[in-house]
């Protein structure tokens, strides 16, 4: 999963034309996905159990494990990289989903009480284009003693409106196949893509969003009824899943069924009023489009709806800047730093002081 970790898919899209005749990728078991390796096991242990029997001491030096290019691992992050823990071990490369794979095995071979966590909603933009892109997303967390930890390869880069909850492993797994079954989707491969949306709903048949991804691949397949299956099962998971209230909607368009579109279309709507996440990117698209006048209002509408969050008081200080209102985006990038520093960052001190001395000249 941000940086990402899974695909969702919020628009329909037709069969590709170019199929394969026949499946050419198996899916790995699901104890080959967790799988550590015995060259993988043994610098491990080298580096890591043979070293301390202290829990703590042991979460340290994984971290350092994973992380260091001399030392370790050296584990780089990549978006595309869904892969088995074998697979991260010698790219290394992983996304979040990879990663909490390969930090869970780990932790558990080091004695640790580790489980997976999922955040049902993120919003997240990839540095280098600020694509802004909404999904699931998935960490790990630790406990020792009474304290707990999350070891999260995206933290910086995701912004979340509810903390993490503990998930199951199937549940964890459910998306990794759920994931690559989208990927070799999108990549013309629909026929390699079915055994493993099959392995995810095997192993977690209510996730809303796997839902989702089995009805966009039903479509792939040209099965129209297992794709309306599919849509409205993810409804009755979550009534208000943005990409089945979409995707279904469109679904029905297309049947030339209105009656039928236009309430999920309004239902879409009234979702999309009360959440903060839409709000900021509409503001983003506008801000983006030179819209600034509507840029305002989103993320005024944004802060109204999620008011902590420092991100949204920057966009909303950086758009009034670019319409003239220094003192606007003084006061909002006021309350952007202290948001921030209350979190233990500081990354708007300088842009302030710029601004106030700005407005004095």
């Amino acid at each position: 999963m941000g940086r990402w970790c899974l695909v969702v898919i919020l628009a329909i899209t037709t069969a590709s034309t170019a199929c394969p005749a026949h499946a050419d990728e198996a899916p790995p078991a699901p104890e080959q996905v967790t799988a550590l390796s015995p060259e993988l096991r043994q610098a491990f242990r080298a580096a890591v159990i043979d070293r301390s029997t202290s829990p703590n001491a042991r979460l340290d030096l994984m971290m350092a494990f994973l992380f260091d290019r001399r030392t370790g691992l050296g584990m780089q992050y990549d978006h595309a990289a869904t892969y088995t823990v074998e697979q991260a071990f010698r790219s290394r490369k992983a996304n979040c989903l990879t990663f909490t794979l390969l930090t869970l095995a780990l932790a558990r071979e080091a004695g640790l009480e580790a489980y997976a966590q999922q955040i049902d909603d993120v919003l997240s933009w990839r540095q280098e284009n600020l694509h802004l892109v909404r999904t699931d997303h998935v960490n790990t967390g630790v406990r020792i003693q009474q304290r707990r930890y999350t070891i999260d390869v995206a933290s910086d880069e995701i912004l979340m409106l509810a903390p993490p909850r503990a998930m199951s492993d199937d549940a964890l797994l459910a998306r990794y196949y759920s994931n690559r079954a989208m990927e070799l989707a999108i990549d013309g491969r629909p026929l390699d893509a079915a055994p493993y949306m099959a392995m995810s709903l095997a192993l977690d048949p209510t996730s809303a969003s796997g839902l989702n991804n089995a009805g966009v691949l039903a479509l792939r397949h040209g099965d129209h009824t297992a794709a309306e299956r599919h849509f409205q099962a993810a409804l009755e998971r979550n009534a208000a899943h943005g990409g089945a209230l979409a995707n279904l909607a469109q679904f029905y368009e297309r049947q030339g069924d209105s009656a039928r579109a236009r309430p999920l279309q309004q239902r879409r709507d009234r979702v999309s009023r009360r959440d903060p996440f839409h709000q900021f990117i509409t503001g983003a698209q506008a801000e983006s489009a030179g819209d600034l006048r509507t840029a305002v209002q989103r993320y005024r509408r944004a802060i109204r709806l999620h008011p902590g969050e420092h991100r949204f008081h920057s966009a909303l200080a950086r758009a009034l800047l670019q319409q003239g209102d220094t003192r606007g985006a003084i006061r909002a990038l006021t309350v952007a730093r202290d948001l921030a520093e209350r979190d233990g960052m500081t990354p708007y001190q300088a842009k302030l002081d710029l601004l106030t001395k700005r407005l004095r000249d």
